[in-house]
Order: C-alpha cells, then sequence, then structure tokens
C-alpha cells in the first residue's frame, strides 16, 4: 500500500491516533513543527505538492535493506500497554510517559516481561522524562513541566505542575538542578532543591533545543532546525556560556554521551547534497569525540533510510558498549555497530506495527509504522515506546541499564540583576507573563505567585493585593472586565470594580481539555480569541460569562505557540500569523465565526505577531527591518516599508503593541524590545532611546499606561518606563 505523507493543508480531516496525545498535542507536536518540507521554498504550485506526495509513498513503503541495517528484529509488547511518547529505566522499574498517565512497571523478575505496578493518571501530554533518585521530571510542551514522586514506585505521586518558560520539550536532571529544553528559547535551568517549588536559576538561548543532556559541568544540546550540536559551559549555573557548535546534516535532536563521544540523532531532510537528494535523508546518528567539550570532532555519521513522512519528531539514541540503539519515529529503530565510529555498521532493525487510528482515516492517507517516540535499555532487552501501540521489548544481549551517577552541583547565590537606568524593574520572584492596564491600575498575570493587582502612579508601581491561583497565564480587559487564564484550563470572568478589586461573574473551560493560554477579546468583548499554545485556536461567545460557548475551533495548517493575535479586530475582522503559512483572516460578523481566507503574504515566524494602528491598517514586522502594512479590505496586498534607524543587534521582532504612533516590539526569544514611532506609517522611525534589552528574561506583550510602557519580562521581573 503507498503510504502519503499527510499534507494537513492539503488533507484536513486526517485526525490524531489513538495515544498521540489526541488533538492538542498531535496538531503542536513534531507534526506541526516538523512539516517544513516546503515551507521555505517560494512559489511551488499544488502540481508540484501533488508530484512530491508519490515520492514520498514510494519512500515511504521501502524496507531497510538488510545488508546495511542488519536483519529484522523480533518484539514482543508488554500486555496491557498504552501508547507512550517516553520510557525510562531506573532501578527495578520501567517507566512510561503517556498520553494522560505515567505508568510503572516492575522488571526485576523478568525484564523482557514488564508488569504494571503503578500508575499516576493525572499526567497530560507527556514528552520526555528524566529520572534521578525518587523524582521522575515529565516535559509537556504547552503543559510545561510535571514533576512526580516515585519514592514508591508503586504509588506515584504527584509533586506539581510547573510552568516553564516556554514548550517545555528536553529533559535533563541531577540531584537539585533540571535543565528544561524549550526549542527556540534554549534551555533553562532549574533549582529542585525543594521539587514543590522549582527556582529559576538561569537560560541559555540556542537555535532550538530539542533535546539535552548534562555531563561534567557540560551541557549537549541537539538543536533542530540549525541542525547543530551545540555545548554549553555550565560550570557556574548562573552564567551558561555556548563554548562550541558541531554541524548536523539533518535536524537536530537526541543527544547521548558515553566516555568521550557524544552521540547526536538527526531526523528528517539532509543540510549538504543536491537538493532534490535532501527531503528525508537527513535520518541518521552522527558521532562526535567531546574529548574537548570546547572542540568537538566528527568522527562518523550513520544514515538509516530515506524517509520522507514528517509525522512526529521522535530520536533518541543510547549506547551499551560499542553498541548503539536509536529510534527514527516512524522510520523504526536501528541497533548499530560503533566500536569503529568511523565505519559504523547496522547489526538490526524493527519496524512498529501500524498506527492505532481513533477517526477514520483513508487508507491511502495512512502511515504503515506506528512512531519509534523513545528507547530506554535494561538487562538484556531494549524498550522502544510506540506512540500509539504501548510499549515494544527487543531481547538484545549488549543492552544493560545506564548507570545513574551521584550530581549534586553547586547553585551559586542570586547575582543583582543589572538595571536600565530608563527603567524601574519590580521582581515579583516568579515567571511575569503578561499585564494588563484599567485606569491606574496594573493586572499581572504571575505564573505561579498568582494574579496580582498593582496601582500606577507617580512614584510607579505599588503592589496592592494578590489572589492566590495555581497558576496565572494571561491577563487582558476589555471595558470593566477583566479575562484571566488561570489554574492551567480555567477561562475565567471578573467585573473590576473602582478601586481595581474583582468579582467573578463568568468561568469556563476549553473543550478537549485545552489548555488556556492567551486571550483576546474582540467584537466589544462579545467574543473571546482563545488559544492553547498548540496548532489551533478557540473563539468562545462571551455574550453570557456565565456560560462561555465555544463557536469556532481550527488552525491553519501552522503553529500558533504564541501570541499571534492583535489586541483589537477592526469591525469585528481580525488576522492571525500562522508560523510559515501566512496570515489568515476571521469574520465575527454573521452570528458565527468564519475564516475569510487564509495563506495571505507576508509569511512570518512563531515568534512575531500581530496589531492594529488607529488607522484599521495592521502591522506585521517582516525581515527584522521591515513593516508590513495590512488593510483588511485587501489582505492580500500588503505594503511592504523599511524601517528607519535600525539599531544593531536589536531587530524588529516580536510581539508589537500599539499606543496612538507608538508601536513597541517585544521580543520573548531574545528578550528585547524596540520601539517604533509610525506617526507616518509609510516611513517607520526607530525610537533609539526607547529600546530595550532586557534579555535576561523573556519579554511579552507590552501594556502602555498615559504613554509609559510595562513590559512583563518573565523570571527578570516587571519593568516600568520611567
Amino acid at each position: 500500500m503507498l503510504v502519503l505523507m499527510r499534507i494537513f493543508w492539503l488533507l484536513p480531516e486526517a485526525k490524531a491516533p489513538v495515544g498521540s496525545f489526541a488533538d492538542e498535542n498531535w496538531r503542536r507536536g513534531s507534526a506541526w513543527r516538523g512539516r517544513r518540507l516546503f515551507h521555505h521554498e517560494k512559489g511551488i504550485t499544488m502540481k508540484v505538492i501533488a508530484l512530491m506526495s508519490v515520492l514520498i509513498a514510494t519512500c515511504a513503503a521501502a524496507a531497510p535493506d538488510p545488508a546495511v541495517y542488519g536483519p529484522a528484529l523480533a518484539a514482543e509488547t508488554v500486555a496491557g500497554s498504552s501508547g507512550c511518547s517516553a520510557v525510562e529505566v531506573a532501578g527495578d522499574y520501567l517507566y512510561a510517559a503517556g498520553a494522560d498517565s505515567l505508568a510503572v512497571y516492575d522488571i526485576k523478575t523478568d525484564p523482557a516481561k514488564p508488569v504494571l505496578v503503578g500508575e499516576l493518571k493525572e499526567i497530560k501530554g507527556s514528552r520526555q522524562l528524566a529520572i534521578y533518585q525518587d523524582r521522575a521530571y515529565i516535559t509537556a510542551r504547552n503543559r510545561g513541566l510535571w514533576i512526580v514522586d516515585i519514592a514508591d514506585p508503586r504509588a506515584p505521586k504527584l509533586i506539581r505542575q510547573f510552568d516553564t518558560i516556554e514548550l517545555a520539550t528536553g529533559i535533563a536532571a541531577t540531584e537539585n538542578v533540571i535543565f528544561v529544553a524549550h526549542r527556540v528559547y534554549g534551555v533553562q535551568l532549574l533549582d529542585v532543591t525543594d521539587p514543590r517549588f522549582p527556582r529559576h536559576i538561569s537560560q541559555v538561548r540556542t537555535a532550538e533545543a530539542q533535546s539535552v543532556v548534562y555531563r561534567d559541568g557540560m551541557l549537549y544540546i541537539g538543536d533542530w532546525g540549525a541542525g547543530k550540536l551545540t555545548i554549553v559551559d555550565v560550570h557556574d549555573l548562573r552564567q551558561p556560556k555556548v563554548v562550541a557548535q558541531g554541524t548536523l546534516d539533518g535536524l537536530g535532536d537526541g543527544v547521548f554521551v558515553k566516555d568521550n563521544l557524544c552521540f547526536c540523532s538527526t531526523g528528517h531532510d539532509a543540510k549538504t547534497g543536491p537538493k532534490e537528494d535532501r527531503p528525508g535523508n537527513g535520518r541518521g546518528v552522527e558521532v562526535f569525540d567531546v574529548a574537548d567539550p570546547t572542540a568537538p570532532k566528527k568522527l562518523g555519521v550513520f544514515k538509516f533510510p530515506r524517509f520522507l513522512p514528517r509525522d512526529n519528531d521522535y530520536w533518541t539514541s543510547r549506547a551499551c558498549g560499542s553498541t548503539l540503539y536509536c529510534v527514527d519515529s516512524h522510520n523504526g529503530f536501528y541497533m548499530i555497530d560503533v566500536s569503529d565510529p568511523a565505519n559504523m555498521k547496522g547489526i538490526g532493525h524493527l519496524q512498529l506495527p501500524p498506527p492505532v487510528y481513533a477517526w477514520k482515516i483513508p487508507e491511502e492517507r495512512k502511515l504503515r509504522n506506528d512512531c519509534c517516540a523513545s528507547l530506554a535499555t535494561g538487562d538484556g532487552v531494549v524498550y522502544i515506546a510506540g506512540l500509539t501501540t504501548g510499549i515494544h521489548v527487543v531481547r538484545t544481549a549488549a543492552a544493560h541499564k545506564q548507570p545513574q551517577p551521584e550530581l549534586r552541583l553547586d547553585i551559586p547565590a542570586e547575582v543583582p540583576a543589572a538595571v536600565d537606568p530608563r527603567l524601574r524593574r519590580y521582581d515579583l520572584h516568579c515567571q511575569v507573563r503578561r499585564v494588563a492596564v484599567k485606569d491606574d491600575f496594573a493586572y499581572v498575570a504571575a505564573s505561579h505567585a498568582g494574579l496580582k493587582l498593582f496601582s500606577i502612579g507617580a512614584d510607579g508601581l505599588k503592589e496592592l493585593r494578590t489572589w492566590e491561583r495555581e497558576c496565572v497565564y494571561d491577563v487582558s480587559v476589555h471595558g470593566d472586565t477583566l479575562f484571566v487564564a488561570e489554574n492551567i484550563r480555567d477561562l475565567a470572568v471578573y467585573r473590576i470594580a473602582a478601586d481595581g478589586d474583582l468579582t467573578e461573574i463568568g468561568r469556563g473551560q476549553l473543550p478537549r481539555d485545552g489548555s488556556v493560554q492567551i486571550i483576546h477579546p474582540f467584537m466589544g468583548g462579545n467574543y473571546l480569541a482563545v488559544s492553547c499554545g498548540t496548532g489551533q485556536f478557540f473563539i468562545l461567545d462571551a455574550t453570557d460569562v456565565t456560560q462561555l460557548k465555544s463557536v469556532y475551533a481550527g488552525g491553519a495548517g501552522g503553529i500558533l505557540y504564541a501570541d499571534m493575535f492583535p489586541t483589537r479586530d477592526w469591525h469585528g475582522v481580525f488576522p492571525v500569523n500562522w508560523h510559515s503559512r501566512g496570515i489568515a483572516w476571521y469574520d465575527l460578523n454573521g452570528g458565527k465565526p468564519v475564516v475569510k481566507s487564509t495563506g495571505n503574504p507576508p509569511e512570518g515566524s512563531q515568534m512575531d505577531g500581530i496589531d492594529r494602528l488607529d488607522s484599521g491598517l495592521f502591522v506585521f514586522p517582516v525581515r527584522g527591518s521591515q513593516l508590513a502594512l495590512i488593510d483588511p479590505a485587501s489582505p492580500g496586498e500588503p505594503k511592504i516599508v523599511e524601517v528607519n534607524g535600525i539599531v544593531a543587534d536589536m531587530p524588529v521582532r516580536g510581539i508589537p503593541t500599539v499606543s496612538g504612533d507608538v508601536v513597541a516590539f517585544a521580543s520573548r526569544r531574545n528578550g528585547k524590545v524596540v520601539t517604533l514611532d509610525v506617526s507616518t506609517p509609510e516611513s517607520p522611525v526607530v525610537v533609539k532611546d526607547r529600546c530595550y534589552d532586557l534579555s535576561q528574561g523573556n519579554c511579552d506583550r507590552i501594556a502602555f499606561h498615559r504613554g509609559k510602557m510595562i513590559i512583563p519580562a518573565g523570571h527578570y521581573g516587571l519593568f516600568l518606563e520611567k
């Protein structure tokens, strides 16, 4: 059977398989980010895409050549196991993190026959898993980080769900410090001495950190789109520094370090060779000598079979002696002899059974093999996480449990933060997510520190009150109503009193257990655009806030991880930036939201937002040095204008906020604020004395009070212009 690549912009009815973390995680998991085959090639027609689908189908059907990859291996499925994304072995137990639980299996009696002995059902959206002593750390993308007490493996207990900087993806753990990879936001270092209250230590920015390993004061990071092995010196946890990179011939992901060797898993498309041969040829593993971590030396490359379907991005490698075990998503599991890294040899391969689909899908659109999401080694066995088909066991004499050295790191005292003299800084000792202004009050989404109320006066900000919540992600004001994304899943509605106090008047949740992260009221507050930080968003009817009702759910074939919405609509019409898919326009008139058009230029990145000028034109950053002026009446014909007075190392990027003739761009990725004078929109000018470097934090959408900026800057705090 020919297996077509599921190109969702061509095949919108394709649905998630069981165990693939239905809806939310399927859409936001590698399925969205991974489909970059055609993103950067301009002018590709639908006919070309159709022809490529035939090639994809042909390549997807090819089985690994035993002469190159060794014989086909046999596997046993663990009875009663369900789809999972991560597996790890610790002591006499196997841990499996799945769509909605952490399962624990006893492997002491027979490692090849795991027996389920414990389960924690509260875990949602798992991605990667790390275990150290009596704790399990599970990254969960838009759901942050789960921390679990496994002192009694048969009765795991949730310690807490923690709000990380961004989409928590990779994870490495020591006794008191963990390292969380956050894609384009790099790696966050957290003090987990008290796991109930993780504390931010620092952040190191890299291209797109997917996976991370800690070894002897260094981090080894698989940087995805850039195709790099990035090495970071973290001997001083407060001042992590990138010290070296190695170039990969594929997208960088899973890394593993053994002795002086670093094994780097790569995926999808090759970085070198004829362009027509690159798609699907980036899959494999590359070995570096890291005896000197500041000067990694590539020793060898082993390529897996060409495979073009881009559903799900999962790559892991683990070494036992001279045998390396690798998983390559839907392309299978591979055993490699790495005794001579310059001449690696395949010694066995396995492809999982077909995925288990929850919805009806045409046969020609189904993939032939389930996704190998991760692996763990035990004594005489390898455990493979089937994303929808459960845990699979391969018997191999070379495999053994991975050692876990004692690792307790020295956490230096916090260094007083430098503050730009043009700003006032307020350290809230938490992650400052967002801020909204009503008259002379500021409402702050302060993550686990709750919802905070400040007065705004001549002397700056004064904290008046805190409403304790599990987590507050966003705040948005319309009139005398405050909308709050709180407690992970709740959308709360409050009436604002004259003294700033709040009275709850409504509360709701999104369908399908969606997490609430971004809220924008439109059409006089009658509709709310709500994003989950995935690949779709919802529109809620808020005409009756006591009965918030979803009236639209959908996407435009791209990812929607940040705030890609404007703060204001234009007569019921508003745009949304879909990463590498162009701008889609939505119309709230007529009683039911409708999609007016999609794929409008310009194509932007996942980190650049959009906002509306008073004139009705929408502004959108282009390539860091231009603005797109977009008229809702002609959305397909943006006017691109040059920005005058660009400041070095201060590109015009990020989430814009318009205040009269001023647009302030806040970049969550680089922590910088760039302000433009748009009194003449066709000739925008950088206002140099209102540009700020807040790169110790992650800035988000700015609020204005009487012309002055209030800037939420993540763990760096809250800032007010003097």
